[in-house]
């Protein structure tokens, strides 16, 4: 029932966005996908740039190609089939295909609310498809809403599934003692999503791993990758308040800040929820890993469920919880208004990752929760 809402209400924003501003962008990141899948139909490389967008020119698509196809190719390869269709109903399926996993990955993640009711079931399925990064994924045609269906599996301990980000293997490596039986059979897994890559070409995810690291201030990049770029080099929308900032230097030290936090509030939370643990472990991933988008925050939703059903009526939790969710959805707003919104002053670069603030936010109050879990 929950999920269903979820996804009703995440459909029909999608569908106010297109009728309000527009439908620019729509589909953007799964053409990518789709354009990555024909090249594959045809035996060439998926990771060539300059092919991909020679595919989707020649169908006639308006995109951002960007860095073209940065994903593994076991995920260009399942989407083959799809990749046969023409571009625009291959979205809508793939769209549709979304809306499901969603519906179930909703239902799991209400399912471990003890002793759920019908009306907790309906609120949280709404807010869940109000969620700005679900919201996100369905109108950009992102892969979020499928990779959610398999961490919420994870997080009902259905199946050992840790695959994105990989900051998931984090919750079974600091147990206590370790669960190596999650761990093998997880890079297992792994291992094997992951073995075409193996012949893959110099374009490979493998081959241009160094270009993720470097600065990067395009809009979306909601990740402390995107932030210190913004803050110290011009961007397309703003102009930087600390020019000449070293940022990589800078983002390796608060990534390793953050996840040597992360490591300790895991080993310190003990004995502790596996919930709680995978949740804070993907808050982790999705923060530090460079050039991530708003709408590839989505597996915070699992925080959101663990500090809801953990806190049991201390509201202040939940509004300070609230407080961070609240600014993914004003950074969804003031991405909509870039052209203007940070021109008038370097300082409103500061403005421009509010999203990342609000994950902070989120992830501090999930490490709250699991140190101090009854108090």
């Amino acid at each position: 029932m929950g999920g269903v809402l979820a996804a009703a209400v995440a459909l029909a924003r999608v569908i106010h966005s297109v009728a309000t501003r527009g439908s620019a962008g729509l589909f953007n990141d799964f053409y990518d996908y789709w354009a990555a899948g024909v090249l594959l139909n045809r035996g060439q490389d998926p990771y060539d740039i300059a092919a991909l967008h020679a595919v989707q020119r020649a169908a006639g698509l308006q995109v951002e190609t960007g860095g073209g196809y940065s994903y593994p190719l076991v995920f260009a390869h399942l989407l083959r089939p799809l990749a046969l269709m023409a571009a625009p109903k291959a979205a809508f399926i793939f769209m549709g295909l979304s809306l499901i996993a969603l519906c179930g990955a909703i239902a799991l993640l209400l399912g471990s609310i003890p002793h759920l009711r019908w009306p907790v079931a309906l609120g949280g399925g709404a807010v869940a498809g109000l969620f700005p990064p679900v919201i996100g994924s369905l109108y950009f045609g992102q892969a979020n809403l499928l990779v959610l269906l398999l961490l919420a599996l994870a997080y009902r301990c259905v199946a050992p599934i840790k695959l994105y980000p990989v900051t998931g293997f984090l919750a079974a490596l600091t147990e206590r003692p370790p669960r190596w039986r999650r761990l093998v059979i997880g890079l297992s897994l792994l291992a094997v999503l992951l073995l075409p890559q193996l012949g893959a070409g110099s374009g490979s995810i493998a081959g241009r791993a160094g270009s993720f690291l470097g600065p990067d201030t395009y809009w979306t990049n909601e990740s402390i990758n995107g932030w210190l770029s913004r803050l110290g080099i011009a961007s397309t929308w703003t102009r930087p308040p600390l020019p000449g900032l070293p940022v990589e230097p800078f983002m390796l030290a608060v990534v390793a800040i953050l996840a040597g936090l992360t490591v300790a509030v895991l080993r310190r939370a003990a004995p502790r929820p596996w919930e709680g643990a995978l949740a804070l472990s993907l808050w982790l991933g999705v923060v530090a890993a460079p050039k991530n988008s708003l709408w590839n925050f989505t597996p915070l939703l699992l925080c959101v469920v663990f500090i809801w059903t953990t806190v049991r009526g201390r509201w202040w939790i939940v509004a300070i919880g609230a407080c961070g969710w609240i600014l993914l959805e004003v950074q969804a707003q003031l991405d909509s208004a870039r052209a203007t919104v940070y021109q008038s002053s370097p300082a409103l670069a500061w403005l421009s990752s509010v999203g990342l603030y609000g994950a902070l936010i989120i992830g501090a109050v999930t490490a709250f929760v699991l140190l101090r879990p009854n108090r």
